[in-house]
C-alpha cells in the first residue's frame, strides 16, 4: 500500500531531480554518447541504479540509446531527433504511444507537445498508457515513479488552478480536482476536508482498466493530493489509498492527514 509524505524519501527515486541534471551535464559533453558505467562513474551512483534512472529518463524523452559493437551508448534527445521521430511515426500503423511519449518535450519543469503547447492536464488515455508502458520497463518501480510524478505535475498546475480557486471563491484542492474533472477524470467527491485532514473519494479511476493488482495502483493521485493539501492548507502530509478498485473496491478512497 502506498504510504508517502513530503519529507519521506520513496525509495531511490528521490534524488532523480539532481541525477537527471548530472546526466545531461555529462551528455552534453559528448555528443557522440556514452555507456551507462561510465555516466554511473561520473555521477558516482551505483550501475544498477544508474540504469534505472536511465530508463526514466528514456521514458521521458530526455535520452536515447543506440547500439555500437556490443556497448550501448546513451545520448541527449535533441529537437531533429523528437521531429524526425515522429515525422517517420505519424505515417505507420504501428505508431505506439511510446512514440508520442518521446516527442513530448521538457523544459524548465514543464511539458510540452510536438506543437509546442503546454500539457497542463494529461488526458487520461495518455496517462494510462504511459503508466502501461512505464511498468513495462521499471517494473514494480513505478509506483514511486508516478507517486513523484502526480507532486510534480500539481506543481507544474498551481498557478492556473490558484486562478481558478480566486474566480470561483473555492479553495486548491477543489479546484484541482474540478480541473480534472473537466478533463475527463470523472467524478470526485471531497467527504473531509480541514487543516488536519482530507479525504477524497474517486469513483471513475482510469486505473481500474488495469489487471487486478495485489495492491493500489493510483499513485499519481496519491502524489497530486499529497501538494494539493500542503499547498492548500500548508504543512507535510501522509495520504494512503484505503481502497481501490483494481483491487475490487466500487470506488478509490484516499485519507490524508497532516504531519508536520
Amino acid at each position: 500500500m502506498q504510504k508517502a509524505d513530503n519529507n519521506e524519501k520513496p525509495r531511490h527515486w528521490q534524488d532523480y531531480d539532481q541525477i537527471k541534471r548530472q546526466v545531461i551535464e555529462a551528455l552534453e559533453n559528448h555528443a557522440e554518447g556514452m555507456t551507462g558505467a561510465k555516466i554511473a562513474e561520473i555521477v558516482g551512483v551505483t550501475q544498477g541504479a544508474m540504469s534505472k534512472y536511465l530508463s526514466m529518463m528514456n521514458v521521458d524523452g530526455i535520452i536515447t540509446s543506440r547500439k555500437v559493437g556490443v556497448a550501448k551508448l546513451w545520448k541527449l534527445v535533441s529537437s531533429a531527433d523528437r521531429t524526425n521521430l515522429l515525422a517517420d511515426k505519424l505515417g505507420s500503423e504501428n505508431v505506439s504511444f511510446k512514440d508520442y511519449a518521446l516527442s513530448l518535450v521538457e523544459n524548465d519543469g514543464r511539458l510540452f507537445d510536438p506543437d509546442n503547447k503546454q500539457v497542463l492536464v494529461m488526458h487520461t488515455i495518455i496517462l494510462l498508457n504511459l503508466y502501461k508502458y512505464t511498468k513495462s520497463v521499471l517494473g514494480s518501480e513505478v509506483h514511486a515513479f508516478f507517486y513523484e510524478w502526480g507532486k510534480s505535475f500539481t506543481r507544474e498546475t498551481k498557478d492556473l488552478v490558484q486562478s481558478i480557486a480566486k474566480r470561483t471563491g473555492s479553495n486548491f484542492i477543489s479546484s484541482f480536482l474540478s480541473l480534472l474533472k473537466l478533463r475527463g477524470w470523472g467524478r470526485f467527491e471531497i467527504t473531509t476536508m480541514n487543516e488536519r485532514s482530507v479525504e477524497v473519494i474517486w469513483h471513475d479511476s482510469i486505473w481500474s482498466e488495469v489487471e487486478s493488482e495485489t495492491a493500489p495502483v493510483d499513485d499519481f493521485m496519491v502524489g497530486a493530493l499529497v501538494e494539493a493539501s500542503s499547498t492548500s492548507f500548508g504543512g507535510n502530509w501522509m495520504f494512503t489509498e484505503v481502497e481501490c478498485r483494481s483491487m475490487g473496491a466500487s470506488r478509490c478512497r484516499f485519507s490524508g492527514k497532516r504531519i508536520t
